[in-house]
């Protein structure tokens, strides 16, 4: 029974998220009306230097059968929520290959007017959605309402990735060019019937030996680059955001910069804590990087632990002393200190990377 009061919660906001986002896209057509009319014959003005509206292929809407480009000084945030992308044209997407799979959704390269774009969708072939099809195969109760059922929490985590997209700003996520929500079917992968997609700029596979292998100054660039990032998230209009799932994979390089591309698994919800527990009571967790308890939590947690996993898979490559001059040594040594010792203060971080970077460009 709590089951299924789980599985109808779980459709009902579903369906909620559906509405919301039928109407958004609405709102913003007709927002958009008005100062669309204004570049109606006017040349190419995409403002590259935006790092929200910079996309890997012109800005290129239709207006009156008119082709239209934009620029987006005056209306920035217009063009925040712009998407490429919708229910009416993202079926002109080819799908050419997978490229990618999780334990809910599959990532395939898509091709728009000779660009490149990465499509993600929920697919009967992922292991959450196919245990529970083979489950109820094997019971003999497979009826479209019951394998409808099956999509229900693979679907809410691809909703909760477009969502977050909607409301974090920062160029160290992967940039989301459009979606479609229309209904629940996730049986086909044909993008003209399929209930719920995402289509994002293309980006390039991460790895150790590809950090190394970045020249000394990109090496400092990258690492500045995710000091923004992090504390971005320690700082974001969500609260203090925690990579749960933290892994190299989650991560590509775009335009020669490194993004986050998987966001289903982030949350705002610092670890519980008891203040007043005996430290003899071993049911009781206390708060870890020596940070304290504070009105039942231990805030902090989040950005430290963000810190702690990005100093493993990031920073030890980036910021290898082996690479740079001699005289750079004691700068890194001092970085690295703060790192391993997680009290680390961002500005201050960001202070001594600039520093290190201008030694590494102008060596005395």
């Amino acid at each position: 029974m709590i089951r299924y009061s789980v599985l109808f919660l779980s459709f009902m906001l579903y369906m909620y998220f559906a509405i919301m986002f039928d109407l958004i896209n609405i709102t913003e057509q007709e927002e958009n009306s008005d100062f669309v009319k204004e570049f109606v014959n006017k040349p190419p003005t995409l403002d590259t230097n935006n790092s929200y509206t910079q996309l890997t292929f012109p800005v290129d809407f239709t207006y009156e059968e008119e082709k239209v480009f934009f620029s987006c000084d005056k209306y920035e945030s217009r063009c925040l929520h712009y998407s490429l992308f919708n229910c009416e044209n993202i079926k002109r997407i080819k799908l050419l290959e997978k490229i990618g799979h999780g334990v809910t959704k599959q990532a395939f390269l898509g091709s728009y007017e000779g660009k490149e774009v990465v499509v993600k969708m929920v697919t009967r072939h992922q292991r959450e959605a196919r245990e529970c099809l083979d489950g109820l195969l094997d019971r003999k109760e497979s009826n479209p309402l019951k394998r409808s059922r099956c999509f229900v929490f693979p679907t809410m985590k691809l909703m909760k990735e477009i969502l977050l997209l909607h409301q974090l700003r920062h160029d160290g996520f992967l940039k989301l060019l459009g979606y479609c929500v229309r209904s629940e079917e996730s049986d086909s992968t044909d993008l003209s019937e399929h209930g719920v997609i995402a289509v994002y700029e293309r980006g390039t596979n991460l790895s150790p030996e590809k950090l190394k292998s970045l020249s000394t100054e990109d090496k400092v660039r990258q690492a500045l680059h995710l000091v923004s990032f992090f504390q971005y998230l320690a700082n974001s209009p969500l609260g203090s955001l925690r990579i749960r799932d933290f892994k190299i994979d989650h991560f590509l390089m775009v335009n020669s910069t490194i993004k986050m591309i998987d966001l289903d698994d982030i949350d705002n919800i610092e670890p519980s804590c008891n203040a007043y527990s005996a430290e003899s009571d071993a049911q009781k967790v206390p708060c870890m990087y020596g940070l304290r308890c504070e009105m039942g939590l231990c805030n902090g947690h989040n950005a430290k632990r963000n810190m702690e996993k990005a100093n493993e898979l990031f920073f030890a490559h980036l910021l290898t002393p082996a690479v740079y001059p001699t005289e750079c040594f004691k700068m890194l040594q001092n970085i690295h200190h703060s790192l391993s010792e997680l009290s680390v203060n961002y500005s201050n971080l960001r202070s001594a990377l600039r520093k290190l970077l201008e030694s590494v460009i102008y060596p005395h």
